[in-house]
């Protein structure tokens, strides 16, 4: 495992649903208590199955969390996208990480040990609240996959992913959105748990169709596409989801 290097900021937080309707005094006392540490492309911030020990709030870059099965297959759960959080776990003594998380790009991250979560959770009632709708949402958010997975066709679950990959890691541009990544049509496979080929396949498809252009490592997704393509929410804000 390599080892995060601690590097204090505060940039691209602040908006984050774990300070929702915070005060100043609590959202200074709240960030206080964190470590803000800097990790490269390919560290692990927590491996699934490790005593639960430090919740992260994302600042910047993208992190994968991903599940490995009862089978000996790896899930990909989805992607960590700057102001989420993850890790949650940790909030409660004796915990395990449900999964691992790595970072798919240089990152930088805020950390709370379980100590001090529980000593936040006592001291500031709307951290409490705003930790507990953030785990209820992720609940949903996976609920909500795999029924996704396990009733819809492979299409359909192709056309979600890439709707959650502009969500998490696409940049906007006007009436288009790019999502690039030199893994870019393995992560669409992995989030709507089919095959590259499939991808490739349903992908030519929408190009034909004008929906998007691709190369290698880049799709441009037009508004069409993701206009008739509806995320899961996740809690960057407990109340306002994230569109495009």
């Amino acid at each position: 495992m390599k080892v995060l290097t601690f590097l204090p900021s505060r940039n691209g937080i602040e908006g984050s649903a774990i300070f929702e309707e915070l005060s100043p005094d609590d959202l200074r006392l709240v960030i206080s208590r964190a470590s803000v540490r800097a990790a490269p492309k390919g560290a692990f911030l927590f491996l699934q199955g490790e005593p639960a020990g430090e919740m992260f709030l994302l600042e910047s870059g993208c992190l994968r969390l991903s599940e490995i099965t009862a089978d000996g297959c790896e899930l990909l759960i989805r992607f960590v996208r700057p102001g989420e959080v993850c890790g949650d776990r940790s909030a409660i003594v004796g915990a395990e990480y449900g999964a691992s998380a790595v970072s798919k790009t240089p990152i930088r991250t805020y950390a709370w040990t379980t100590g001090m979560i529980t000593a936040l959770l006592n001291e500031v009632p709307r951290f409490a609240a705003n930790l507990f709708a953030i785990t209820t949402r992720y609940l949903h958010y996976s609920r909500e996959r795999y029924r996704l997975l396990a009733t819809a066709s492979a299409e359909r679950r192709i056309r979600w992913a890439l709707a959650d990959l502009a969500r998490s890691i696409g940049s906007p541009n006007g009436n288009t959105t790019v999502v690039a990544g030199p893994s870019v049509q393995r992560d669409i496979a992995d989030l709507a748990a089919t095959t590259v080929y499939t991808v490739n396949r349903v992908l030519s498809g929408y190009e034909r169709r004008g929906l998007l252009t691709k190369k290698r490592g880049r799709i441009v997704l037009f508004g069409t596409l993701l206009a008739n393509e509806g995320t899961i929410p996740l809690p960057l804000s407990i109340n306002r989801q994230v569109t495009h």
